[in-house]
């Protein structure tokens, strides 16, 4: 899983598991326990490998009750506006409330990790459902508040 030396100074490596890590970006925020890394003797982390911030990602996003509002629908042609996926009615602007669950995500060759996401919920005028940002938009922020928590544990891209 990892190699025995760091890239950067080329002393010796081992496995570790990060605390707690935390990113927040367009209204959606992500904490992560449990992370695997790798860390030198002179302190340089990186991930186990290169492929596995997309990975761990993409893994993420298909886990079942990480997110479970509908997403909003987008309708416009120059400006988009989001639109309740049920009745249609156009949703407010602003957040509401937020939606947040926590899960275990199955990590490839390492224990599983604890996510826990909070997404924006918006509360449809009409029919009263909620619904979260568009899907677009909920993988886009998603995408960067797990960036962000993994610049908060000072661990570089790629």
């Amino acid at each position: 899983m990892t190699t025995h030396v760091c890239r950067q100074c080329s002393a010796a490596t081992e496995d570790l598991q990060l605390p707690r890590v935390e990113g927040e970006d367009s209204g959606i925020s992500v904490a992560i326990e449990g992370l695997p890394a790798v860390e030198c003797t002179n302190g340089h982390k990186r991930f186990p490998t290169p492929e596995f911030p997309l990975k761990f990602i993409e893994t993420m996003l298909q886990s079942d009750g990480l997110i479970t509002a509908e997403p909003a629908v987008e309708k416009g042609l120059f400006r988009k506006h989001a639109h309740c996926p049920a009745c249609g009615k156009e949703l407010p602007e602003q957040s509401g409330s937020a939606s947040s669950h926590r899960v275990q995500v199955d990590v490839p060759d390492a224990n599983t990790v604890a996510v826990e996401l909070a997404v924006p919920l918006f509360n449809c005028p009409g029919c009263h459902k909620d619904a979260t940002l568009p899907k677009k938009g909920v993988e886009r922020g998603v995408m960067q508040a797990v960036a962000n928590a993994f610049r908060s544990a000072d661990i570089p891209p790629g």
